[in-house]
């Protein structure tokens, strides 16, 4: 009973097993991403995405349908705070990183975001799935 209680509340996270990256939802320049930076799980702005080929990273401007396609991404980083994330980690200094595509762990769009000067906010699903899935301390662990 227990066991049944706790499986009903799970939150179920669309496309997870792809990263929520498809035909119909494809990776493009600007779109945001669940990336895991150090210990913790940030919001990175996709600035430029890379595909390996002749064992060198290849910049493209094509859109992504699978996250295998590419081996490097370049984020434009917002980290935690509370409820919010910040892009700033020193006055006027901010955060940006080439990532390898493993530690992409989940795809959202520009819909459910809010920037105001140097504040990132989560809305709708994407809050949702950031505050009681992606940012648990436990799933980072897990996933990490």
């Amino acid at each position: 009973m227990v066991a049944n209680l706790f499986l009903f509340n799970l939150l179920k996270v669309p496309n997870i097993e792809n990263a929520n990256i498809s035909k119909d939802f494809p990776l493009i320049k600007g779109d945001y991403v669940f990336v895991l930076y150090g210990d913790q799980m940030c919001v990175g702005r996709v600035v430029s995405v890379y595909f390996e080929a002749y064992g060198h990273h290849c910049y493209t401007e094509e859109i992504i349908t699978d996250l295998d396609d590419i081996s490097y991404i370049s984020l434009h980083v917002y980290i935690p705070i509370h409820h919010l994330f910040s892009d700033l980690i020193k006055e006027d200094c901010n955060l940006l990183t080439h990532h390898l595509a493993s530690n992409i762990f989940y795809h959202i769009g520009s819909a459910n975001i809010l920037i105001e000067e140097n504040i990132l906010k989560l809305l709708g699903d994407e809050k949702k799935y950031y505050f009681d899935y992606f940012g648990r301390k436990d799933i980072i662990e897990t996933i990490s």
